[in-house]
């Protein structure tokens, strides 16, 4: 019996230590990013480890009969359970990318998609627009696509509020991004080509050591985008499938850009002079980093910094709020 109970009580924490690890119940206990990526690593081995010990259980159990039948099920449920929300709950079912199967559509087609006001990301490279609506991609995370030939992948963390995309190369190779997990408040990007890890709102690879460069973005209003890029598209999501529509039934966006109902510990944080869920606009070159409030810029107009070895200007543009 203590054998056996043994046997079950491992199988059981090893199978589910993955599910609360790897999942949003983590970043709500402050599982660190040291501890995510450390587990998952070895999250196979551990999961292998966990599927031996349920055999051997159930094994002991056909000898025994300690067990009525419908104990034995339940046990095995929920180990094979915890596998499952493991390996493919955060980046297969609750937030699944759409690198490869994002939607555009042309802006001036789109009467009634968002309101005027609503904010959109905006990405421009080689001639070609692509706008995010930002209380619409915070579930995919990830989407796709071409610009001009290049391939570009835009990702987005609604904690931080950060967009952020890349040319879609790692080490001359295309990536396949997932969302591995939240952690510090912001996201962990997983390649499922290469294995690589990239933490967001560092651009950093935690496997490589490899810092990833980010394209320029510019944040508008909708009627912005559509009077300034009459021929740009729009990232076009519909929350269709039952889980998108429970997802964004639960947690509206802007729950996140407010409050502090989903403010987690955020990398590093230690500086208190703005709220926590002030909007900024950051600039990052190497080791230095400045940040400017919005109203700040919407106050002065332009704004001359150094930031590493770069001279940057930061205008605000009145007639769109740009």
């Amino acid at each position: 019996m203590i054998v056996l109970a043994t046997l079950m009580v491992l199988s059981v924490g090893l199978s589910l230590a993955g599910a609360f690890i790897l999942t949003d119940a983590g970043q709500i206990f402050g599982i660190s990013k040291k501890i995510v990526i450390g587990y998952f690593r070895v999250h196979q081995w551990i999961i292998g480890a966990s599927a031996l010990l349920m055999i051997a259980a159930v094994v002991l159990q056909t000898q025994l009969q300690i067990l009525r039948p419908w104990q034995t099920v339940v046990f095995v449920v929920v180990v094979i359970g915890g596998f499952i929300a493991t390996k493919y709950a955060t980046p297969y079912v609750l937030f699944p990318s759409k690198q490869h199967t994002a939607v555009y559509r042309k802006a001036s087609e789109l009467d009634g998609y968002l309101e005027a006001e609503d904010s959109v990301y905006v990405v421009e490279h080689k001639g070609e627009a692509r706008a995010f609506p930002r209380k619409l991609i915070w579930q995919a995370h990830i989407f796709g696509g071409e610009y001009g030939g290049d391939d570009i992948v835009f990702t987005y963390c609604v904690l931080t509020n950060l967009p952020v995309p890349y040319a879609n190369d790692l080490d001359g190779k295309p990536m396949d991004l997932r969302v591995l997990a939240q952690t510090n408040n912001n996201l962990l990007l997983w390649d499922t080509e290469s294995g690589e890890i990239i933490q967001q709102i560092t651009n950093a690879c935690d496997i490589s050591r490899r810092q990833l460069e980010p394209l320029p973005v510019v944040e508008m209003s909708w009627s912005a985008y559509q009077a300034l890029y009459p021929e740009g598209t729009v990232a076009y999501v519909r929350f269709s499938n039952p889980v998108e529509r429970i997802m964004a039934a639960a947690k509206k966006v802007e729950e996140a850009h407010l409050g502090d109902r989903w403010l987690f510990n955020t990398v590093d944080l230690s500086d208190d002079r703005l709220p926590s869920k002030e909007e900024i606009i950051g600039i990052v070159d190497g080791d230095e980093a400045v940040a400017y409030t919005k109203n700040y810029l919407r106050r002065v107009g332009v704004e001359n910094v150094s930031v590493g070895d770069k001279r940057i200007v930061l205008a605000h543009i009145p007639e769109h709020d740009t």
